[in-house]
């Protein structure tokens, strides 16, 4: 028992501290940071170099009713935007759609945001879908401004879609950084014009684009850079059988020149819906050209590109001419059956990894807590495994020698009952052995005629000076005093409830009646009763008696009263 309360104690101990765990975490990474008062949040207007907000899926469960499971891609792709500040939020635009820091980055129709925070430095938004939308979905979106050029963009969430009894469950998690341009040198600002001076500064067109031309200046792709990501367009496809479809991909730097680096393609592991082996499957060339059988089954295959030992994966679908239009409508794709967005790798980049070093800043103190904690935590619940075994072990020892002194006991116990009761049968034996001797002598006494002087009898103990056989209270056979005095202090006959007569000890049923007998000592009173003025006579022998008497003592007959 005490190892058990002391299990249970350790398991509750355990899921409070996790629990507590969970919640500490929770504070510790979505609590609002303390805003830094040198860091006005105008500061942020003007143009950015966004990256592409990269969207990474993980499927926890799909059913084909859902449509296609999400595939990995990118959600927008990147290029220079504009930050617009508005109050104490901002606004990204110039991508496919504008990006708002009180906002989430999916554009679900139905997410709407429940929950805000800002401090300056951070901005958190919780959206989720309401309760009667059949696709729920719940997305925390957190912007980070990790220097005074550099934003980091973090999204995850989570998808539920319940259709005809079918649930579909699927994570994402999208990321994207964004680098603010330089500030022009003092020198060159003086010798620019005012007007120039002011589209370099707010990102307008350069003074080399055709007057009128909006939208920020074109990168300089005469000497491109070092390799930063592989894109391949589109990230999903879908294709009739007999179909064929050329892939693009391109290798670019930071600032999005193509560097000419050389990509191999190849097809990934392909399922076939059902399930067999096929002998003509499709193929794709070294230029990316994918070729689909006209009698090939319907399939779900990749297609791989890789570049620089990076991959980037793009997902087909292949169906009969009869489904197209209704997958392609199902799946949510464009009127040619493909998603234009890329799939995007990213291969080496310095901007990336010097936005990485400084976001790290504050994850490194949170992720050192977090193993303090852990390690308190696991140092805590194995003292309480030790303590918990020693104490198991001492209970278990302790029941051991309760059930051993218990069991000593009960052999003790019972060899004491045993000799009690042969004691006890040796001295009844004995003693209706001498009874019966005692019966005996009188008989053979009476019937030669010899007084054995005062009598007794065995039930009631009531003593006669003689001249009878038997007790006329309880017609039981009287035994003689003299010689038997050891019988006086034996134990006492019973007497019949109903008809009244005694036995001698060891009788338990009245052999007349069948009832149980019952001690003398109840009856008496009873067979005594009060004084009678009629007399009584016995039947067998006619001789009279007192009115209290019950019995003949001369042949043991029941009396009646006289008339």
């Amino acid at each position: 028992m005490l190892s058990f309360s002391f299990a249970a104690f350790a398991t509750f101990a355990a899921r409070f501290a996790l629990a507590t765990l969970a919640a500490a975490l929770a504070v510790a990474v979505f609590s609002p940071r303390v805003a830094r008062a040198d860091t006005p949040s105008t500061a942020l207007d003007g143009p950015w170099n966004m990256t592409a907000v990269v969207e990474t899926f993980t499927v926890q469960q799909w059913s084909p009713t859902c449509g296609p499971a999400p595939v990995t891609g990118t959600g927008q792709p990147g290029g220079v935007v504009r930050v617009r500040t508005d109050g104490a939020e901002f606004a990204i635009e110039g991508g496919r759609r504008t990006l708002r820091s009180d906002g989430c980055v999916d554009g679900m129709s139905t997410l709407a945001s429940e929950a805000h925070s800002s401090d300056g430095r951070s901005w958190r938004t919780r959206c989720s879908t309401p309760p009667s939308d059949p696709r729920r979905a719940t997305v925390n979106t957190a912007y980070f401004l990790t220097g005074d050029d550099t934003l980091q963009l973090a999204e995850t969430g989570r998808y539920e879609l319940t259709i005809n009894a079918a649930r579909c469950i699927a994570d994402v998690k999208r990321e994207a950084s964004l680098r603010k341009f330089a500030a022009v040198p003092a020198a060159a600002s003086a010798a620019t014009s005012p007007g120039v001076r002011a589209r370099i500064e707010t990102g307008g067109p350069s003074p080399a684009s055709p007057a009128g031309a909006s939208g920020p200046a074109k990168p300089d792709c005469s000497a491109p850079g070092r390799a930063a990501r592989l894109e391949v367009r589109p990230s999903r496809k879908l294709l009739r059988t007999g179909d064929a479809f050329g892939f693009r991909a391109v290798v670019v730097d930071a600032s999005g020149c193509p560097t000419g680096t050389a990509i191999q393609w190849a097809l990934g592991a392909m399922q076939f819906k059902d399930g067999q082996a096929h002998a003509r499957v499709p193929t794709i060339d070294a230029a990316g050209k994918l070729a689909v059988p006209a009698d090939c089954a319907d399939a779900t295959f990749e297609v791989v590109a890789t570049a620089a030992g990076r991959s980037a994966r793009a997902s087909v679908d292949v169906t009969s001419p009869a489904n197209y239009e209704a997958l392609v409508a199902q799946a949510g794709l464009g009127p040619s059956g493909e998603r234009e967005e890329p799939a995007i790798a990213v291969l080496a980049t310095e901007s990336i990894g010097a936005s990485d070093v400084r976001a790290e800043d504050g994850a490194r103190r949170r992720r050192t807590i977090f193993l303090a904690v852990v390690a308190g935590l696991a140092l805590s619940l194995g003292v309480v495994a030790v303590i918990g075994a020693m104490r198991s072990r001492k209970a278990r020892s302790v029941e051991r020698a309760a059930e051993s002194r218990h069991a000593d006991r009960m052999r003790e116990y019972e060899l004491e009952k045993r000799e009690r009761e042969e004691a006890h049968t040796a001295q009844l034996h004995a003693h209706l052995e001498s009874v019966a001797v005692a019966q005996r002598a009188a008989e053979a006494a009476a019937a030669r005629g010899i007084d054995s002087g005062p009598m007794f009898c065995p039930s009631c103990r009531r003593e006669f000076s003689g001249g009878g056989a038997f007790c006329p209270y309880d017609s039981n056979r009287l035994v003689a005093i003299a010689g038997h005095q050891d019988l006086m202090t034996g134990p006492s006959g019973g007497v019949c409830p109903t008809c009244r007569r005694g036995f001698n000890p060891g009788v338990k049923v009245c052999p007349h009646d069948g009832d149980e007998l019952v001690p003398a000592g109840m009856m008496t009173v009873a067979i005594a009763g009060p004084p009678t003025v009629r007399g009584k006579i016995c039947p067998t022998c006619g001789g009279r008696f007192e009115g209290n008497a019950g019995f003949c003592g001369k042949d043991g007959t029941q009396l009646v009263l006289l008339n």
